[in-house]
């Protein structure tokens, strides 16, 4: 981890206010009292079942989006490389990621949402998915394991 000044460091720990010993050690974002202390925007958590079914709801059988409304919302309304350069490649709907070379879906009708550590969600109308990988354990950026996992699974599906 950066010293405490880099911008990095400052988003992670809410500029100093929380400790954050680093990604391999089981405290930080793993702390149990961290995790439950309900920070918007950054204390999503949730099981894979329950984030794969939220998307899978969403796009699947008698789905809670209709055709028109996951059109307009994998509608690229911004890409590149963001602020802190990590994800270069990166594109984004509106208020979440597609399909992109940085975090590969399913295609076209791809639309999800990365978080800290590897963790990674979407729906796919097309194909009719919901896909969660979370880890058990935070590791630190560029974790492969998510994107992996979604090569095997649209293997699978051609």
């Amino acid at each position: 981890m950066p010293g405490p000044e880099h911008l990095l460091t400052r988003i992670v720990t809410m500029n100093g206010a929380l400790v954050f010993p680093g990604l391999d050690v089981p405290h930080g974002w793993n702390d149990p009292a961290l995790l439950g202390m309900e920070l918007p925007g950054a204390g999503a958590v949730a099981s894979a079942t329950g984030l794969a079914g939220l998307y899978s709801a969403a796009v699947a059988g008698d789905r809670l989006l209709t055709t028109e409304t996951v059109t307009d919302l994998v509608r690229e309304l911004s890409a590149g490389q963001g602020f802190l350069g990590f994800d270069a490649g990166a594109r984004w709907g509106s208020g979440v990621l597609l399909d992109s070379s940085f975090r590969p879906m399913l295609g076209a009708r791809s639309f999800g949402n990365d978080g800290a550590g590897g963790q990674f969600a979407f729906g796919d109308d097309e194909h009719e998915v919901g896909f969660a990988y979370v880890a058990n354990r935070m590791l630190g950026h560029g974790d492969p394991r998510a994107t992996n996992l979604i090569t095997a699974l649209r293997t699978c599906l051609s």
